[in-house]
């Protein structure tokens, strides 16, 4: 059994069941193998690596490699085309490419669990925009901690009670438009930061994802129309900006722990 993900600059899939397939290349593309079940036999550039969970290999492009799972085995494989800003630290630069030690440790519970979370998301009929970007940032992340060997969660975040004025413009922004389609990149510009270092500092200010914030003011919205016009679930739906009509009851249920003509019908 295999599932793909394709996402900006990123693929990812995961075999099940028994698996093998023929020595390869990969031109432009750099790919982790991550057995998270059983054993995983790699060949890569004519040398054996018996791996087990828990221990990964990197193949980099132009670097022949394949590899054979058992019935009872699992692998996930994370393809980029280009490492993540931070990473290079856990690398060393061969003719302007990043080359990374081949094997890498991680835990198999850990991306066993992203990896069904990221697939979640891009299995939606219509994704948010803003949830795809953000979901390829977590993928980068994960990715820029496992190759430099950071542990999960590891980072200093500033506690204190000063706010950026950049993210407080952030913010007002976000309030200002939160019924339209917004993106990553266009918040990170008001931050005057990267893509990677607003999500940070977004995260540490308000404790929640720029997407999750959105969908919070969205809900709270739609739960005052909901109490104080007579406006159809799909009306208050699309006019505040959820993707579909299924999003936004998985977004309200989430805060409310019911449908919205439950919470209707409640009131």
């Amino acid at each position: 059994m295999e599932l793909n993900m394709t996402l900006n600059g990123l693929k990812l899939w995961k075999a099940t069941g028994g698996f093998a397939n023929e020595p390869h290349v990969h031109d432009d593309w750099y790919q982790l193998t991550l057995p998270v079940r059983g054993q995983c036999h790699l060949v890569q550039e004519r040398h054996a690596y018996p791996l087990k969970a828990g221990i990964g290999i990197i193949a980099h492009p132009q670097t022949e490699h394949y590899f054979e799972i058992g019935s009872d085995s699992a692998v996930i494989v994370i393809k980029f085309r280009k490492p993540p800003l931070g990473s290079f630290e856990g690398a060393e630069l061969s003719g302007g490419r990043a080359e990374f030690r081949p094997t890498q440790t991680f835990d198999p519970a850990e991306i066993s669990s992203l990896f069904r979370s990221w697939n979640s998301i891009l299995l939606d009929d219509v994704p948010d925009l803003l949830q795809v970007q953000e979901t390829e940032l977590a993928v980068e992340t994960y990715l820029r901690r496992t190759l430099t060997g950071q542990e999960n969660g590891k980072g200093t975040v500033d506690h204190g009670t000063f706010i950026d004025p950049h993210l407080q413009r952030v913010l007002d922004y976000i309030h200002s438009a939160y019924t339209s389609p917004m993106d990553i990149d266009s918040m990170a510009m008001v931050a005057h930061q990267s893509r990677y270092h607003f999500m940070r500092s977004f995260k540490a200010l308000t404790g929640t994802t720029p997407y999750q914030y959105l969908l919070n003011l969205r809900v709270e919205e739609a739960s005052k129309r909901l109490r104080h016009t007579t406006d159809s679930v799909t009306t208050i739906s699309f006019e505040l900006g959820f993707s579909s009509v299924s999003q936004f009851y998985r977004a309200f249920q989430r805060v409310y722990v019911m449908t919205p003509m439950e919470y209707r019908n409640h009131i």
